[in-house]
């Protein structure tokens, strides 16, 4: 027993670090003009302009679908050389590059057949390759397309097998999100993961006092009851047949496993030599077995015992219903005091957080705290403990301005006794503006004003609200009492878990909320902070069949991911790099290559890159290519909308920071170019592609023109 638990995989890091491949001599990034000059970047014109997905009239998605959506690239490669796009209207065009010269040319595929309205719900018509000149194509209403293109010399064509529909309860059409198609060697057969988005309801308000309202006759009642929901993904594994089948008949899925998470994933690796998923988002990936998710399977599954381990869960059930346990009022998450010059906020938090557990970051105006603890990070499987009373803030803004370069943060963790379980996390803020009286801690967001919302509104949660309007502790006794009510709460929740956590931790608890700088004397509070998009990877083991066995090493503990591959035909499949923040650097990890290791490997340093990319305000992709060099395109995202077209928003620029070649110089190269003109619309899509000669050039994809950026002649 105690070498299975030394053996489980959240017991060691999953990006440890090459302290050989650092590079602390590195100082900054020289501007330099690419070989080619201005023929670096050419353009070309649209045949026929893209045009984005317009969202139905009743859309209503969260903050997770909208992020997802801006960074939503539209272009995509295939194995045989070809670009494809398909857009808004259900046109479907591939790119042609010239293998020798880098010139491109477009080929009108087909138009898909769209339905007559609009699905509420529809995602971003896509298409993934399968095989050489075979694609699968999502029409974003609910229906997949096998495609298969045939080139001649003087115009490429198409044709369209049936559709396959993924049909809800309710027998409507679902609309899905493409993440992976992988063909299966030796078989006729591939695999696809999609997600699909669900609402799922909450607890409503207490019902709001409304005045009547002469004009609106048909608004009578007297009180109105404000709906929230949360929106979650579910992510689906399904088999296809490649092949045609017989009398015109569509291509049948057939389903091998369900899971569900909270966010979109960030990027998805397949590994088809151990037949294994990677899926890394900002939330853990839960399979779902029986309508029930379920989390790490550390303890093998016997097959054979579906009715003891059925009888099992009705146990475990019936316990839980038939013992219930009154409703303890959730306290608030913090305390917080002030005087002229300063404000403390005290968080209660697991005594047995390690400090290098405390991941926080002050700016002068917003401030980012992620904590992990002990028994969070080795609690059971899919139970409460892992989210139980730890604060998370992402880009929090405060209600007025702070100095961050004199704002410290402390742990004490005997604050309410040597026996407690927990401690006292405290951050104090010396306030820019001596002697303002802040009236909350965090800015409100603005609310729709109720008579403007209809009875049957929809409102998504937003899990940082609890962090608004909490009333200043005036009495500073009374911050024992909220740590003992959080204990008894939290408590609850964890009753049959506990005892001394394995883990070791740092008898001293001061920090500082300033990171890193690139040069130790000019700390720039506001550029330095967390760069990238916090994720956790889940591995989906077994994952081609009907009972894979998920593992995420650490649900609690997000890194930071900056980067992911180009989108090429060399990637297909084999995008197994990612670049996760270190400090100000930029690491480029490999997926691990054996089934019983989940630890990443660092290959490689981008230095400074999580600091440069900090100071870009609207950066719609990253990517890397391979270790030679970081491409972040800098423009504005382009969102539903009532205007198709909008002749102010330009394709931004290109920065690209070139690895050194020495792994101790004090330089890197930079190149910054303009992509497009102000007349190619917005950005929608980035690939790269090979040339004959084996140089990489990358082709943009913009709302009225096909961009080349070619850097490394």
């Amino acid at each position: 027993m105690a070498t299975s638990q030394q053996a489980r995989p959240g017991d060691t890091l999953s990006f440890p670090t090459d302290h050989s491949r650092l590079n602390a001599l590195f100082e900054s990034y020289k501007l330099a003009a690419p070989s080619l000059g201005e023929l670096a970047v050419t353009s070309s014109t649209l045949s026929t302009p893209f045009h984005l997905a317009q969202l139905g009239q009743h859309s209503r998605l969260s903050y997770q679908q909208v992020a997802d959506r801006a960074k939503h690239n539209q272009l995509k490669a295939g194995p045989d050389g070809e670009l494809l796009y398909v857009d808004g209207e259900g046109q479907v065009v591939a790119v042609q590059v010239d293998p020798e010269t880098a010139a491109l040319r477009t080929h009108a595929l087909l138009q898909l057949p769209l339905p007559s309205s609009s699905n509420p719900a529809a995602e971003y018509p896509d298409a993934l390759p399968v095989a050489p000149l075979v694609w699968l194509v999502n029409d974003g209403q609910g229906s997949l397309y096998l495609m298969r293109v045939e080139k001649d010399a003087e115009r490429w064509t198409a044709r369209l097998g049936a559709a396959s529909r993924l049909n809800g309860e309710n027998g409507e059409p679902v609309p899905l999100r493409l993440l992976a198609v992988e063909a299966l060697e030796g078989t006729d057969d591939a695999v696809v993961l999609f997600s699909t988005a669900s609402k799922t309801a909450a607890e409503p308000d207490l019902p709001k006092e409304v005045a009547p309202e002469p004009q609106a006759a048909g608004l009578a009642a007297s009180s109105r009851l404000a709906h929230r929901s949360k929106t979650t993904f579910d992510f689906h594994l399904a088999r296809i047949t490649l092949t045609n089948p017989p009398g015109g008949e569509p291509t049948r899925l057939e389903p091998l496993w369900k899971a569900k998470s909270d966010e979109l994933p960030a990027f998805v690796h397949y590994d088809a030599v151990l037949k294994r998923f990677a899926i890394g988002s900002g939330a853990r990936v839960l399979l779902e077995r029986g309508g029930a998710a379920i989390g790490d399977d550390t303890i093998p599954i016997d097959e054979n015992s579906e009715a003891s381990s059925g009888q099992q869960g009705d146990t475990d059930m019936t316990a839980a219903s038939s013992a219930p346990v009154a409703r303890v009022p959730k306290p608030p998450p913090f305390s917080w005091t002030q005087d002229g010059d300063s404000v403390t906020v005290a968080f209660p938090i697991p005594s047995d957080t390690p400090t290098s557990n405390i991941r926080l970051t002050l700016s002068r105006q917003f401030v980012t705290l992620h904590i992990a603890s002990a028994a969070a990070a080795l609690a059971a499987a899919g139970s409460d403990v892992a989210n139980a009373a730890l604060p998370r803030l992402s880009h929090k803004k405060l209600w007025d301005s702070i100095d961050p370069h004199t704002s410290v943060w402390t742990f004490d963790r005997e604050a309410e006794g040597r026996n407690s379980t927990y401690g006292i996390l405290t951050l104090h803020l010396e306030k820019a503006n001596p002697g303002t009286r802040w009236s909350d801690v965090f800015e409100s967001k603005p609310k729709q004003d109720d008579s403007q919302q209809s009875v049957s509104r929809i409102e998504e949660i937003d899990p940082e609200e609890e962090y608004e309007h909490v009333a200043e502790t005036l009495d500073p006794s009374e911050l024992a009492a909220i740590s003992e009510s959080m204990e008894q709460w939290s408590q609850s929740i964890l009753q049959g878990g506990g005892g001394p956590s394995p883990l070791s931790h740092s008898a001293e608890g001061l920090g500082s909320g300033i990171p890193t700088s690139l040069t130790g004397d000019e700390i720039d509070v506001e550029v330095d902070g967390d760069s990238g998009k916090a994720f956790v990877v889940t591995w989906i083991e077994d994952a081609l069949s009907s009972t894979p066995r998920s593992i995420c090493p650490h649900p609690t503990v997000p890194h930071s991911l900056l980067s992911t591959p180009f989108p090429s035909a060399e990637n297909l499949a084999r995008a197994s790099t990612i670049a996760v923040q270190h400090d100000v650097d930029g690491l480029l990890y490999r997926a691990p290559s054996s089934a019983t290791d989940f630890r990443w490997t660092h290959e490689s340093t981008f230095p400074a890159l999580a600091f440069v990319l900090a100071t870009k305000r609207d950066t719609r992709f990253v990517y890397h290519l391979g270790d030679r060099a970081c491409f972040a395109f800098d423009a504005p995202a382009l969102l539903p909308g009532p205007a198709r077209s909008r002749p102010t928003i330009g394709a931004g620029n290109a920065f690209v920071y070139v690895a050194p070649d020495s792994p101790r110089a004090k330089q890197g190269t930079q190149h910054v170019v303009k992509v497009g003109s102000p007349d190619s619309g917005a950005l929608v899509g980035v690939v790269s592609t090979m040339l004959a000669s084996g140089e990489p050039v990358i082709v943009a994809l913009c709302e009225r023109e096909l961009v080349t950026l070619r850097l490394f002649a």
